[in-house]
């Protein structure tokens, strides 16, 4: 049994005009309905879009969590044998206050989607499906990410480590032992957004960036460069500086507060998680102040761990039925769904 992980970026936009034969696929051509309203979303309204966006950590009684909700549904479609099971989840910051909210949304069990696949095929339509939701639970998403840590590293995992989970919105952590989570340990703070914020004001300072969102902010970031006035500018040494910046200020403090030096001492290893893990300057950062006493480990494609976790917590509510489960992390800056598959496209090899 291996798995599949689907990814869309978490931004969205009111449709306006026509966006048909615009993306290749269904992932990439995502255009659903809420309401009265028509939405383009993920890669298609970063393409199509003027400013296709989102609010951080929005809760689940807020339009961007339904429509990010109804769009990774769609993506589910024909992947799945009904009635499914599925786990989603949020950080420690906003889990507690989310919690309730989330379970009464998924409460209402069947959910009538709308979606126009005219986006990505000449002869598409627009489809009105049902999903029906059998099973479900919401779990903080760094639980998520220590589940499938556990299913990848299932004979090789020390009994006591420290996971860290570089998110968009939120950075946090927690050290497990082989009894369970020792919550005293828990912590949640900025998240990568901190240093993109400041990015923004740093460019602010010398280049007119168009009105740009955080998010497309985020886009630059990550590649290190942009253009002004028809000119490439180049800003890998301030992405450096930003990011050496933010685990100086907000993380390195974060992890000191609460892990102590007992907690040290019985560490085996530091496992780093989310999409922040990508960047090198902050895994440098964590092994030049660790690793001459615990190993640090980046797993592989750590932006999809949450919601592979998610998946495998969905198999353990669905009495083992993999074909009715799925994973869906509904994160700040990507949207990842988790299904199992017998193919070979899978990010990674689980046991089941």
């Amino acid at each position: 049994m291996k798995l599949i992980t689907q990814t869309f970026p978490s931004v969205f936009e009111t449709s306006f005009g026509f966006v048909e034969n615009s993306a290749k696929d269904q992932l990439h051509g995502i255009k659903v309905k809420k309401d009265n309203t028509w939405y383009i979303v993920g890669d298609l309204a970063k393409k199509n879009g003027i400013s296709a966006a989102r609010i951080t950590n929005a809760a689940p009684s807020e339009e961007d969590f339904d429509i990010l909700f109804r769009s990774a549904l769609v993506n589910l479609s024909g992947k799945l044998t009904a009635p499914v099971t599925i786990t989603l989840g949020f950080p420690f910051s906003t889990y507690n206050a989310y919690k309730a909210a989330a379970q009464q949304y998924l409460s209402k069990r069947h959910f009538l989607v709308e979606s126009d696949s005219q986006t990505f095929n000449v002869s598409g339509k627009i489809k009105k499906e049902t999903f029906d939701i059998e099973r479900f639970e919401i779990i903080p998403e760094i639980v998520g990410g220590i589940i499938a840590l556990k299913k990848i590293y299932e004979h090789d995992m020390p009994d006591n480590f420290l996971a860290i989970s570089f998110g968009f919105g939120t950075l946090e952590g927690i050290m497990a032992s082989k009894d369970g989570l020792i919550n005293r340990t828990s912590f949640s703070t900025h998240g990568i957004q901190y240093a993109i914020n400041n990015l923004s004001r740093e460019l602010n300072k010398k280049h007119y960036l168009e009105l740009k969102n955080e998010h497309q902010l985020d886009d630059i970031f990550m590649k290190g460069s942009f253009f002004a006035n028809r000119k490439r500018v180049d800003i890998a040494e301030l992405k450096e500086e930003l990011l050496s910046q933010y685990y100086r200020e907000i993380v390195s403090p974060m992890i000191r507060r609460h892990i102590t030096e007992d907690d040290l001492e019985s560490c085996g290893k530091i496992y780093l998680m989310g999409g922040g893990a990508h960047y090198h300057t902050l895994i440098n950062a964590v092994k030049e102040e660790f690793e001459s006493f615990i190993p640090v480990e980046v797993v592989d494609e750590p932006e999809k761990l949450v919601s592979a976790g998610y998946l495998y917590n969905s198999l353990r509510l669905s009495d083992n039925y993999p074909g009715r489960c799925a994973g869906i992390d509904i994160g700040n800056a990507y949207t990842m769904v988790s299904t199992f598959s017998e193919g070979n496209n899978s990010y990674l090899e689980f046991k089941p």
